[in-house]
């Protein structure tokens, strides 16, 4: 069969581009040096002056694994609807105690600015999303975005404020058990994020979000299930309080039923909240 056909293009391509470096930090016992990646969805063809919202998303895993790419099949229709995604590698604990993941996402945003035009990232749009221990990222992300206290390396012309975080079940006051502490996932996370010494409470206390609300922090929107056992939904609690009184705008959704990292948190609807939540903080 032969057949003659004018297809609509009503969806531009999007290209994946991956394993871009963003940084690179010591390694091996401080003797050695290694790259921090990135890996972004982009349009295919991007126009000169053509710019886009920019979403950061930070993946978790208790502090002790991750892996920045392991998302992509749930961000990849977010971003056709013309949000570049940009997915940031850190490191975990057992390479860096606080605040080394924080200073290596703080970094991630500072290139992604500094590289806005090749990318084509509307400076004005840029937002932070994490899950679980990214999500504890993004929450400090977004409370430190005004000081330069977590800002080293490269691209400190750049500011790593955004304008609006999106908490996935993150901690947010490490000073109190943010989870089941006998489930093996959760055991001696928060610790090795952290770094067991003398001056643990005082870096516990630096590290939770919560705690460093002021009225100059960004809107948030939080998400958390209320059968999580991981991260207590009292965690997103305190920060919702907290928000709440800086009188910092603030949705929070409790997902019924829902745990630590299940499905719900990635279905249509649940992505529907994310994008109009950019475009509130945005006008």
């Amino acid at each position: 069969m032969k057949k003659s056909w004018a297809v609509p293009i009503v969806q531009a391509s999007w290209s994946l581009a991956t394993d871009i470096t963003y940084a690179t930090v010591p390694a091996w016992y401080n003797s050695t040096f290694r790259d921090l990646k990135c890996s972004l969805a982009i349009p295919k063809v991007r126009t000169p002056g053509q710019r886009y919202p920019l979403l950061i998303w930070v993946c978790g895993g208790a502090f002790k694994v991750m892996d920045k790419d392991v998302w992509w099949p749930q961000w990849m229709n977010f971003a056709r609807q013309g949000c570049i995604v940009a997915s940031v590698e850190y490191r975990t604990s057992n390479e860096a105690i606080f605040p080394g993941a924080l200073m290596d996402v703080k970094a991630a945003i500072r290139f992604l600015k500094a590289n806005a035009e090749m990318f084509s990232i509307d400076l004005d749009n840029v937002f932070i999303a994490g899950e679980s221990a990214g999500g504890t990222l993004a929450n400090l992300v977004g409370v430190y975005g005004n000081t330069r206290e977590f800002d080293q390396g490269a691209h400190l012309d750049q500011s790593s404020s955004v304008q609006g975080v999106v908490d996935f079940y993150g901690g947010t006051d490490l000073t109190v058990p943010s989870g089941d502490r006998t489930n093996p996932l959760v055991a001696g996370a928060e610790e090795n994020f952290i770094g067991i010494g003398d001056d643990f409470n005082a870096q516990a206390r630096e590290a939770s979000a919560a705690l460093h609300v002021s009225e100059d922090t960004p809107p948030f929107l939080i998400l958390h299930g209320d059968a999580d056992e991981i991260v207590y939904l009292s965690q997103s609690e305190t920060l919702y309080d907290a928000l709440v009184q800086n009188g910092v705008p603030v949705s929070f959704y409790v997902f019924e039923g829902a745990g630590h990292g299940t499905d719900e948190f990635y279905q249509e609807p649940a992505m529907k909240l994310i994008w109009d939540f950019m475009i509130s903080c945005t006008g």
